[in-house]
């Protein structure tokens, strides 16, 4: 089968959560259809990796799903879903029993533990104690990385939470403030794309600290004060600021402002903002904005361009999954196997040297996803 991308994996697991929401049959029944369904989201063929259902494993038992010196699966049944943890002790021992005694394939790496709706997962490498993650079916969509090591041997699960949901909302609010300024003609399509996309990095900064004394936020706060609010002024003389390189006109609110370099603020936006514009702003910059997952720029910018501006320049958000087929490769498969040979404490001071020194170079870098 076709590695898939991330957005096939995601649309098919989709349907995958429709087809099996609401299952309570037994284990024995459906596991392996179940199963076969789950890899096929992923675009995996279990013959040719040599994975196996049914897998007996000495002294233990069992194991639903076994791919050798990867992962197993043991499947219970959706009436064991609140009390799936009282399986661990057996899937440890599955584990623990997961290596070739000839020594031609290691001991697993992941262990799941599924009742078709609700699944535990371990990463063996990082924490054998508890699970990475702990997800329920319609999880699956959009917390597919961590069942990423399904799409093939070399794919590593990813379990970082994003704060998905303070993403969303965050965007969310940026979305609709960006709908309204197109709806009523607020400025030109181009100038209001330019305006959400240097508001949000405005709101990043501020809580990252790259601007100090949140003066994008003051402004915003200003401005709903004021009886005849004038935020192409204001705002688009923040904008203005922040593409100088000297020091004049940073003063009052402005004076925690640098110069930005990449062109982001090469041409200031403009708008002006109704009353309730400046008020979904405001509530979009009182996220926490050190939490909203940085990917949110792709997202955003796809969302804010629209698909015809998006061809016509060649725009397009990555999903993770897609990233982590070319980075994985290339850079973190290479270094980690440099890392495992290293003999010595002296190898090992040269080789950190040398990766504290390393540099990657994105030509075509657009948000930042592949970097970040």
């Amino acid at each position: 089968m076709t590695a898939r991308s991330g957005e096939e994996i995601q649309a098919a697991l989709r349907a995958f959560v429709e087809r099996w929401t609401g299952y309570y049959g037994t284990e024995r029944a459906e596991a392996q259809t179940y199963l076969n369904e789950l890899l096929d989201c992923y675009g995996v063929d279990r013959f040719a990796v040599g994975m196996k259902f049914e897998h007996h494993i000495p002294g233990v038992g069992f194991a639903d799903m076994f791919w050798p010196g990867h992962a197993l699966v043991e499947m219970k049944a959706p009436s064991k879903s609140q009390t799936l943890e009282q399986a661990q002790p057996q899937a440890e021992k599955y584990y623990w029993q997961s290596a070739a005694h000839d020594g031609s394939y290691s001991a697993v790496r992941y262990v799941v533990l599924c009742s078709f709706d609700r699944l535990l997962i371990w990463d063996m490498h990082q924490n054998p104690s508890r699970p990475a993650a702990n997800l329920v079916l319609a999880d699956l969509p959009e917390k597919y990385e961590a069942l990423f090591f399904l799409a093939g041997e070399g794919f590593e699960a990813s379990f970082v939470e994003h704060h998905r949901e303070l993403t969303r909302d965050a965007a969310a609010a940026v979305a609709k403030l960006y709908q309204s300024l197109v709806d009523r003609s607020a400025a030109p399509v181009d100038e209001i794309q330019r305006f959400a996309m240097q508001s949000v990095w405005a709101m990043f900064a501020e809580d990252l600290h790259l601007l100090e004394g949140y003066p994008f936020q003051k402004t915003v706060e200003a401005l709903l004060r004021e009886k005849e609010p004038n935020s192409a002024e204001k705002l688009g003389f923040l904008f203005r600021v922040l593409n100088q390189r000297g020091n004049h006109n940073r003063k009052g609110l402005l004076e925690g402002t640098r110069y930005v370099n990449g062109e982001l603020f090469a041409k200031p936006a403009e708008v002006m903002l109704e009353s309730e514009e400046l008020r979904l702003l405001l509530d979009a910059a009182e996220f926490d904005w050190r939490q909203v997952d940085p990917t949110i720029f792709g997202s955003l910018m796809e969302g804010v361009l629209g698909r015809e501006r998006r061809w016509e320049l060649g725009a397009h958000y990555t999903h993770e999954a897609d990233i982590l087929k070319i980075v994985t490769p290339t850079i973190v498969r290479p270094w980690r196997e440099r890392i495992d040979a290293v003999a010595s404490p002296e190898d090992g001071r040269a080789l950190l040297d040398e990766l504290c020194g390393f540099r990657v170079l994105d030509p075509a870098c657009g948000c930042g996803n592949f970097l970040y």
